[in-house]
């Protein structure tokens, strides 16, 4: 796969009322009438609805979290807000958004400072109700020191020119990460930029609990967490013809796919296998309740993808791809998907023949359902 995306039951109730009306009698004379009883209509309760796809659980907005004023005091230069948007094709880039996260971002221009780097200021909150194993993993590449429950800092590394601070903390429920990239060190105001940091999680302090991770009605593919959860490694080298396979990149670490590492709640997970002598492979990914982003994916191709041609008989939807990344030199080289929908989830196989992309589907399919 190339890089560069907890169970709830609702129950319906309807209310009804039950009005009785007892007649009373006795050997004695009767009693007087009293007044007719006066029937009302009953009220239905209101029926819970049940989101069609992973909602923010998150409640508060861009704007509180990362006011425009602060971005571009942190930036110092005009920034914009940047919607996200996939820019490569592997599915976990998801990931995030699966799991109910808010995501904030400003952006500016390239300018003479940098030909290639802009201005760029991120926060996101990652909803983990204590599942927090993963943090400091942006900290730990950047060299930032982790504190406990946060982190802070804008390493100064030589011969660099652009500046990065990254900033994380944990925050009841939360976890609150941030980005700053410079241009140029020369710019970099740390004192704006740790007021974003500090702002954001002060907001975030005040929110309540986050609802449970939403899963779909139906059910989905089971999570993966290792490379050998797709299929075991002498299966896939079986299919692709080769003695045996191994695993040299996966989702996390280095290699972690979101802008909060926030996979493994949803157990999306992506690897890429290869032969020893790398000459045949083939890339993997999940995302489990994640069908919507297929559709969004099949209805908007991320830039660089042709040849698009459906797969009929497999899943519930799948289509077969080219995909040529964007380098600066030009389009890369093609690389084949197979993209399938079924059970209500989104798995992607990448690199190989279309017949190794769909013998390994099908058999991916049946050990995750």
């Amino acid at each position: 796969m190339k890089v560069v995306l907890r169970a709830s039951t609702v129950l319906r109730a309807s209310g009804a009322a039950l009005l009785a009306v007892t007649l009373l009698t006795s050997c004695a004379a009767p009693s007087p009438a009293g007044p007719t009883p006066t029937l009302r209509p009953s009220t239905p309760t209101p029926t819970a609805t049940v989101p069609s796809a992973p909602t923010v659980r998150v409640a508060t907005s861009c704007d509180a979290l990362l006011p425009a004023a602060s971005a571009k005091a942190a930036a110092g230069a005009g920034v914009q807000p940047r919607e996200w948007a996939p820019d490569t094709r592997n599915a976990v880039q998801y990931g995030d958004l699966r799991a109910g996260a808010l995501t904030c971002e400003y952006r500016g221009e390239l300018s003479g400072a940098s030909a290639w780097f802009a201005p760029d200021v991120f926060v996101g909150v990652l909803p983990t109700l204590g599942a927090n194993d993963r943090f400091g993993v942006f900290a730990n590449i950047a060299g930032v020191t982790v504190d406990g429950d946060r982190y802070f800092g804008c390493p100064d590394y030589p011969g660099q020119t652009p500046t990065f601070c990254e900033f994380g903390a944990i925050v009841g429920d939360y976890q609150v990460i941030g980005s700053v990239g410079l241009p140029d060190r020369t710019t970099l105001d740390q004192a704006a930029v740790r007021k974003v940091f500090d702002d954001a999680t002060a907001v975030v302090g005040r929110l309540g609990a986050p609802a449970p991770l939403w899963q779909p009605a139906g059910g989905s593919l089971r999570g993966v967490t290792s490379p050998d959860g797709f299929l075991p490694p002498e299966r896939i080298a079986a299919v692709l013809g080769v003695s045996s396979v191994d695993s040299p990149k996966a989702e996390g670490g280095e290699y972690t796919t979101t802008r909060l590492a926030s996979a493994q709640l949803s157990g999306s997970y992506w690897a890429q296998f290869s032969d020893q002598g790398g000459t045949a492979g083939v890339g993997m990914a999940v995302v489990p309740g994640g069908a919507s982003y297929y559709d969004d994916i099949k209805r908007t191709p991320v830039p660089g993808t042709s040849d698009v041609q459906a797969v009929p008989g497999l899943g519930d939807d799948a289509y077969l791809s080219t995909f040529r990344l964007d380098l600066p030199g030009g389009p890369g080289g093609p690389i084949p998907y197979l993209d399938v929908k079924v059970k209500n989830s989104w798995l992607q196989f990448s690199d190989a023949s279309p017949a190794v992309l769909e013998q390994l589907a099908r058999e991916v399919i049946a050990n995750l359902s």
